[in-house]
């Protein structure tokens, strides 16, 4: 080989090596200058740069310290704010007509990751084809199978989020009896797609507990209503359910005797208990809370479902009535509801909670009119949580509920680059959370266009 034939190797051995250093640093990404809100350590830690790689945060450094050279992009973000993505843990998409157009003002409002809690599951599965392919622009959604007992058959959500199936026969919503099979209907479930279980009604707590220990074997999470009738909180609780959903069913723990199902609960015995003056302190709430620490159980209130902010004065009617509407029966039964007075027993158990020391999770029950998880926190520090510790409850705590806590809900290196930039500083003032300059999901950038 002559001299001049290796030095034309040695050229183009660098020629290359060059294009291909070249190539890495358009694919890493700096957000430079930025306060980075810490809401594991509840720390403001100013004057960061981030950089993202492919998916991922791969490192978070001071500014003044950091080496851009293999960088291809940069941003320059100096007086801004950095949270992690959003987190609504409590939706259900599968009603909505429009449920593509949320999904997408969804995500570009800052929320990167939804739980969804009862609905088709082969709409999910579509949904998450479509997000993941790029035709969708939308939140990843993760999502459960209901699971209940054989009086709840008669709700017509059973047979609406079903259709193919006998009603009770579906993997996504399931009835259960003493001599189901669970480990099939859990293998099923799982089979669908499920991230965890969500257990409705007319669940006794023997049954619970087996259901229990059997998803948890499978790998998912247990979510379960507070009262699962004829169930109580503290039946759910030594289940070791991961998360207990709703506030307004709290108050069953002091009931002696118990409606069967849901519909009865909400139709006959809801309506004469005495919210108003029920002590949310009371020595049965402590030792649920106790109870709830000690097996690290979260509780999601779901303020949104009830705060008369965000609801009509009175519960509106099918507009079509030609028009099948599965929930009908619960705007019925809302007629004979005192909402203000169940709206301040959400809010007085949920401080209750959080006073107490329980891991509190932000979701708002989204059903056929939008909700947002912003308004969510904003109610949790009206409950008198520290805007950091609402924050986290729709970020970290949420990451948890869902069990993606190794990988979403913090700005952490390794994880995933999700998060929000804001113009204005959130833990100065939690209504900032919707200063929303621009959102990033998996490393990719969404703005809105000016």
């Amino acid at each position: 080989m002559t001299k001049k034939t290796v030095l034309l190797i040695t050229l183009s051995i660098a020629c290359t090596l060059r294009v291909m250093s070249q190539a890495v640093a358009e694919d890493k990404i700096a957000l430079i200058n930025v306060t980075v809100i810490d809401v594991v350590n509840a720390q403001q830690i100013k004057n960061r740069t981030i950089i993202i790689e492919d998916d991922l945060i791969q490192s978070i450094q001071h500014s003044d310290s950091i080496n851009l050279s293999d960088v291809g992009k940069r941003i320059d973000l100096t007086g801004k704010y950095i949270i992690p993505g959003l987190i609504d843990s409590h939706v259900h998409l599968f009603r909505p007509n429009n449920r593509k157009e949320i999904l997408t003002q969804f995500l570009y409002s800052g929320i990167t990751t939804v739980r969804d809690m009862g609905g088709d599951a082969r709409v999910y599965q579509s949904l998450n084809d479509q997000i993941k392919e790029g035709s969708l622009e939308g939140p990843d959604i993760f999502y459960s199978a209901n699971v209940f007992g054989p009086a709840f058959l008669k709700d017509p959500r059973t047979k609406f989020a079903a259709l193919g199936y006998e009603p009770g026969s579906a993997p996504w919503m399931r009835m259960i009896t003493d001599e189901s099979n669970l480990q099939t209907v859990v293998k099923e479930a799982k089979e669908a797609g499920v991230t965890g279980l969500k257990v409705y009604s007319n669940v006794s707590p023997e049954l619970l507990l087996q259901l229990s220990e059997v998803a948890h074997s499978h790998g998912l999470k247990m979510w379960s209503h507070s009262s699962i009738y004829p169930s109580k909180p503290s039946d759910a609780v030594k289940a070791n359910v991961d998360v207990l959903s709703h506030s307004i069913g709290m108050i069953f723990e002091l009931e002696n005797n118990m409606p069967l199902s849901f519909n009865d609960a909400i139709g006959e015995s809801v309506p004469l208990l005495d919210f108003k003056n029920t002590d949310a302190s009371a020595s049965a709430f402590i030792s649920l809370f106790e109870q709830m620490i000690e097996k690290n159980i979260i509780f999601e209130p779901t303020l949104s479902a009830w705060s008369v902010k965000f609801r009509p004065e009175k519960p509106q009617n099918n507009p079509n009535p030609q028009k099948s509407n599965p929930t009908q029966h619960l705007a019925n039964a809302a007629n004979k509801l005192d909402i203000d007075a169940m709206d301040n027993w959400a809010q007085r158990i949920t401080k209750s909670a959080y006073q107490n020391g329980v891991t509190i999770a932000a979701g708002t029950d989204l059903n056929t009119n939008i909700k947002w998880v912003q308004d969510e926190v904003i109610l949790l520090t009206e409950c008198g949580m520290s805007n950091n510790d609402a924050l986290k409850a729709a970020t970290l705590n949420n990451a948890k509920t869902i069990g993606i806590d190794n990988t979403h809900g913090s700005i952490t290196v390794g994880k995933k680059a999700n998060f929000v930039v804001l113009s204005d500083n959130p833990i100065e003032d939690i209504e900032n959370i919707r200063s929303v300059l621009s959102v990033y999901k998996n490393g990719k950038e969404y703005k809105q266009k000016e």
